[in-house]
């Protein structure tokens, strides 16, 4: 059983009801005893066992509501997500003071980076996985991650069980989400998958101040209006099949997935002070992969292999300056777009992914893990308006690969588990662009090859049977993603001087768990530093260009906490809190003169912020159940620029966020038919996670559930 409640004594009558988790569905059993004990097997709690500072969400509980993974993911201690708008709008997700690429995501442990945007995390609807595992800071070799600052690892159904769980709801800015995930395992020792995703939605909440400007761009005042080039749909279908628990592998599988989307954009991610009314981008993604795995006696053996297209195309074709009534006027030049020269630029990335490992178990003591992971990406684009954008006329490639190996023990009756370990990154990208060379543009190729190696270590250790400390430490690195180095032919220029981001990451926290004869207590507090340096940062040095730079040496200090209470079943409580400082520790600037906000907090990132979510839940004589939670989520006012120079007073800031959501959900038939209510934001506040940027305001969503 996946999740934080790890073991829990729970009293009964002679008879009762006992909810047990299967996959994405919740079967009961009626059995006679005086109590009963829950717990997780070896296998599924190895992975927190470890000294590595790792929380796996239960998604059970979530089931029923209108949320995605990237909301369930919001309330855990240590991630902030912040967003430009709805659903489907970029976002910023930061996992204990390091951010956006600096953390990499996965799906069954493949590397998702480069998938396109119909696959990103906002676009999951709970229902699809079961699990979420967060690595803060040290991340293991078996994932084969160049993270910096951490990963998250979405964990689907197990393949040996029968379910299918489906699901629709709609509500605010109609917005509609379909999910559907089945599975059967009765056909002689093979399995059949299919999970897909339908979303779409207008978008269409107000803005209360945005700017009103002249034909010029001056910005006049301000006043509300409705979002109208916001509209956002994507889609996603898997299939899946294979063999499992054969004499010859535990699993052999092959997956293919489609997904795609279309999003309209109405500003800038920057700012509203300039407005769209027919930009928008298109993508597709198109991924094929197979998986072996296979445990002998002493050696278990773990690999896929992937390959996949994802294209990516941007229109600008409307010569318009619009403003926020939607009203427009033509442009002057008819070659002039809404953002920059019209343009209709289509980005194809061609990736193959492979990766083996494997386990060596010595003895119960001593376990020797090796895992080595290949990638390859070819870009190449092609213009259809603006013929003087001829970028990536020429493919470009990047070739990456990260070798891992790992040492664990188990000491002390397994009450002390060690690992040390060590990887070796290796990265060359291919770059063909026009180059300033020697103050002459000209079409060139130039190569970048970067090769370091990284360790570390974790520790846990069993205080008692109340009490478990871990610590970990990780020097790791992370390698420029292909819109960093090679650009994106539209708004990145390339940048083949960029270096690995590297970083010293360091976790000390103490587990507590309590449980005692009608209820259970655990409670989480985690120490975290990070000593990051050659950050790459988005330069936005021309006028709606820009360059990824090598530019900060960032320093992180934190501590993070989480309680959580269940009361026999029938109330829970959780509540976590997050402060971190994040410091400038580079010298000079972008320009190489003394950076005037040495040993200042980095702007434009929030350093206190907690959530806090409380629920009854009630199961009736005739197995339905009722149950309602209260979720809050607080965010403290940051400033937009250093807070070491000009008046305080007078400072840019994204105010005090504090946000509330009610979640009512009954069930009927053991879980086979579910209702849930979802209410966002129920005060209505004016909330921002970016400067001006708002977000959605109170909305409502009602959801339809099926599952067996």
């Amino acid at each position: 059983m996946s999740g934080i409640l790890k073991t829990m004594a729970i009293p009964t009558p002679q008879t009762m009801i006992i909810p047990v988790l299967f996959t994405s569905a919740i079967a009961y059993a009626e059995v006679e005893l005086d109590s009963i004990s829950i717990n997780a097997s070896k296998e599924e709690t190895s992975i927190e066992e470890s000294g590595f500072n790792i929380e796996v969400i239960d998604t059970s509980e979530y089931l029923n509501s209108n949320k995605d993974i990237n909301q369930v993911l919001n309330q855990t201690a240590g991630i902030n997500i912040r967003s430009i708008g709805g659903l489907g709008s970029d976002f910023d997700l930061s996992l204990n003071g390091l951010s956006d690429k600096q953390i990499r995501y996965f799906i069954d442990g493949i590397p998702m980076e480069d998938f396109g945007s119909a696959l990103s995390l906002n676009n999951f609807p709970i229902n699809l996985v079961e699990g979420i595992e967060v690595y803060k800071g040290v991340v293991p070799i078996s994932l084969g991650a160049d993270a910096l600052g951490g990963a998250i690892n979405i964990v689907t159904p197990n393949l040996d069980e029968d379910f299918i769980d489906t699901s629709y709801s709609y509500g605010s800015f109609n917005t509609h989400r379909l999910a559907l995930v089945a599975q059967t395992s009765n056909l002689d020792g093979y399995f059949l998958r299919t999970s897909g995703y339908l979303n779409t939605s207008d978008n269409n909440y107000t803005m209360k101040s945005v700017p009103v400007t002249d034909d010029l761009g001056n910005v006049l005042g301000t006043t509300s209006a409705e979002r109208f080039n916001d509209e956002y749909q994507s889609r996603m279908l898997t299939l899946k099949a294979g063999r499992i628990d054969a004499s010859w592998a535990d699993e052999i599988s092959l997956s293919l997935t489609y997904a795609d989307n279309e999003n309209n954009h109405q500003h800038p991610d920057t700012s509203t002070n300039i407005v769209f009314g027919k930009v928008h981008s298109k993508n597709t993604s198109k991924l094929i992969s197979a998986n072996y795995a296979k445990r002998f006696e002493k050696l278990s053996v773990k690999s896929y292999f992937l390959a996949g297209q994802i294209t990516e195309t941007f229109y600008d074709t409307y010569s318009r300056s619009y403003d926020w009534q939607g009203s427009f006027v033509d442009k002057s030049s008819p070659s002039q777009g809404e953002l920059g020269n019209r343009s209709q630029f289509k980005l194809t990335d061609d990736v193959i992914r492979l990766s083996i490992g494997g386990d060596y178990r010595f003895n119960n003591s001593s376990i020797l893990s090796m895992n080595l992971t290949a990638n390859n990406l070819d870009r190449k684009g092609n213009e259809k308006i603006d013929v003087e954008n001829t970028s990536f006329t020429h493919p470009n490639s990047i070739q990456k690969s990260i070798l891992g190996i790992n040492q664990s023990f188990f000491l002390f009756d397994d009450a002390l588990n060690i690992n040390a370990f060590v990887k070796q990154y290796d990265y060359h990208a291919r770059i063909i662009s026009d180059q300033d060379i020697d103050g002459i543009i000209q079409n060139s190729e130039t190569k970048a090859d970067i090769s370091n190696t990284g360790y570390g270590t974790g520790l846990s250790y069993q205080l008692n049977n109340s009490n478990k400390l871990k610590t970990s430490y990780e020097k790791t690195y992370r390698l420029p993603e292909a819109d960093e180095i090679l650009g994106d032919g539209m708004y990145i220029r390339p940048n083949p001087d960029l270096k690995a981001e590297t970083s010293h990451n360091l976790n000390l926290g103490l587990i507590s768990q309590l449980t005692l004869a009608d209820s259970s207590i655990r409670n989480e507090v985690n120490v975290f530093y990070r000593n990051a340096s050659d950050f790459i940062r988005y330069v936005p040095d021309q006028v709606i260009k820009g360059i990824y730079k090598n530019t900060k040496d960032v320093e992180v200090t934190g501590i993070e906490n989480s309680f959580s209470l269940i009361y026999q079943q029938f109330f829970d409580f959780q509540i976590n809190a997050t402060y971190q400082d994040i410091i400038n520790k580079s010298k000079t600037g972008y320009n190489g003169l003394p950076d005037t906000s040495y040993n200042s907090r980095i702007p434009n990132e929030p350093y206190l912020f907690a959530n806090l979510r409380m629920g009854l839940t009630y199961f009736t004589d005739d197995y339905h159940k009722i149950s309602t939670h209260w979720s809050s989520h607080y965010v403290e006012q940051y400033f937009l620029y250093s807070e070491g120079s000009g008046d305080k007073d007078h400072k840019r800031e994204i105010p005090e966020q504090l946000t509330h959501d009610i979640d009512i959900e009954y069930s009927i038939d053991h879980n086979k038919y579910n209702i849930g209510f979802t209410a966002n934001n129920i005060f209505d506040e004016t909330v921002f996670d970016n400067y001006n940027i708002q977000k959605p305001g109170r909305a409502y969503y009602l959801k339809f559930r099926y599952s067996i």
